[in-house]
């Protein structure tokens, strides 16, 4: 097995061996656009019309190729596209999420060579995903397809595929991708969500912390759904939030978020940052004077391990995060013993891992199946035992996770975690997939009108659209 890393020109390169105010409710429920309205669909997936006119390009060049059943007459290894970047923004999160693979593969040996990798990289701000998107599905055809991490880039797979059925995993957390033009029928997702990655702290954190929050994070999809969820969830068990501020990474930005913090007097902080900005915001609360009393606690990205947590520069001793992995230390040496690569995210890494698991099923029980339905309802079928526990999907195709609260402690020039809860099983809402039963306003839904098939989950619902 080895990966053919190339560019989106169609050459090959040489294969190589692995080795502000209220928090409002998320408008969900609602299709953003409608197929008599393309150009508002477009606008609502954040595409320009530069990208709209590649995208119609690539979309022209798929549906000219014709169906695209998974791995038609497959005889030789099966195919897998990554699309990764290797510079931007980006960039560390996906040589995580190849390292979780390579290592996930390394591990299987023989089995291995089952899978051949096919590694595009979309460019620092995603420009070339499109291009990347008709090379692997239309000229390689892949069986699998991994999209970016970034939201933009996830988008933009989804749009390029049109139509055309290799099985994707989204690795962008934000829910859109189970709700309106964007929820499609191939698409798996192993990493939590942004609700996931929030709402189960929101009743701990009453319980155990305060009935006050001062909500912030970063003003981007990712953490203002982040923000939202948690905001919601605080609220439905009871909480009050006293404000939302949501802040660029700039360091004077963040301060003065944290100026606001402490002149509304909450019990606690939810901070949603990630990447630099969360090393900018505990940078500053570590330096804030006076200092900064509130306890405060916030999704896994907050405290990521290794990048944030081993930055002596910030201040993230005392604060607790929702986290769905136990003990990352030493998934993380793994990867540094049998690949001789360092990772930033260790979450990311067992996404990738994980991932390499799935795959790896189809290529071993069901390695002739050409029906994409019938390799979907395997994946949704099966348990994935993996780095962050075992793994299964719900009928969205969204992971069923368990999460914990966690704290980071130093100890004889260490940091290790420690479990300060678990709190079971997090499960997604249907966000309008529809496929566990559609959101309903609560005041309007009898027993006899809810969804025979909901699993008693949580629902949301559209406060602008009743």
């Amino acid at each position: 097995m080895g990966v053919m890393s190339s560019g989106t020109s169609g050459r090959e390169k040489e294969s190589k061996p692995f080795g502000g105010s209220r928090a409002s409710v998320p408008a969900i429920g609602r299709t953003p656009g409608s197929p008599t309205e393309p150009v508002l669909r477009h606008q609502a997936s954040g595409i320009s019309r530069r990208d709209f006119l590649i995208y119609s390009a690539a979309s022209a060049t798929v549906l000219l190729a014709g169906p695209h059943p998974v791995h038609a007459e497959q005889s030789g290894p099966l195919k897998v596209g990554i699309i990764l970047p290797e510079t931007g923004p980006s960039a560390a999160e996906g040589k995580s999420m190849f390292a979780g693979f390579e290592l996930c593969l390394k591990e299987k040996g023989s089995e291995a060579s089952r899978v051949e990798v096919h590694k595009k990289d979309p460019g620092p701000d995603d420009a070339q995903t499109l291009e990347a998107v008709a090379e692997l599905v239309v000229n390689l055809k892949v069986s699998f397809l991994v999209a970016p991490p970034s939201l933009e880039g996830s988008v933009k797979t989804i749009h390029g595929l049109a139509g055309a059925k290799p099985i994707l995993f989204v690795t962008n957390p934000c829910v859109r991708f189970v709700a309106g033009d964007v929820c499609v029928p191939t698409a798996f997702r192993v990493r939590p969500n942004s609700y996931q990655a929030a709402q189960p702290l929101a009743p701990w954190a009453l319980r155990n912390v305060g009935k006050k929050v001062f909500i912030m994070g970063d003003d981007d999809p990712e953490g203002n759904e982040e923000a939202d969820f948690f905001a919601l969830g605080f609220e439905r068990a009871g909480g009050t939030f006293l404000d939302r501020r949501m802040a660029s990474p700039e360091a004077k930005e963040i301060e003065a978020v944290l100026e606001a913090a402490v002149k509304a007097e909450p019990d606690f902080i939810f901070a949603s940052f990630r990447r630099d900005s969360a090393a900018a915001f505990l940078k500053a609360l570590r330096e804030a004077k006076p200092a900064i009393k509130q306890p405060v606690i916030g999704p896994e990205s907050l405290t990521a391990f290794p990048l944030i947590v081993t930055d002596a520069t910030t201040g993230w001793a005392g604060i607790k995060t929702l986290t769905s992995f136990r003990n990352p230390r030493d998934f993380v040496a793994a990867i540094k013993a049998k690949l001789q690569v360092d990772v930033a995210d260790a979450s990311r890494a067992a996404e990738g891992y994980d991932m390499a698991q799935a795959i790896l099923r189809v290529a071993q029980q069901i390695p002739q199946e050409t029906d994409s339905d019938k390799i979907v309802d395997f994946i949704r079928g099966i348990e994935i035992d993996g780095p962050r526990g075992k793994i299964t999907f719900d009928a969205n195709h969204e992971a069923i996770v368990p999460v914990m609260v966690q704290e980071w402690v130093s100890k004889s020039d260490a940091v290790n975690q420690m479990i300060v809860q678990d709190l079971g099983e997090a499960r997604s809402p249907d966000f309008g997939c529809g496929r566990i039963g559609f959101p309903r306003r609560p005041e309007d839904e009898s027993e006899a009108e809810k969804p025979s098939d909901s699993r008693d989950v949580d629902v949301i619902w559209d406060e602008d659209n009743p």
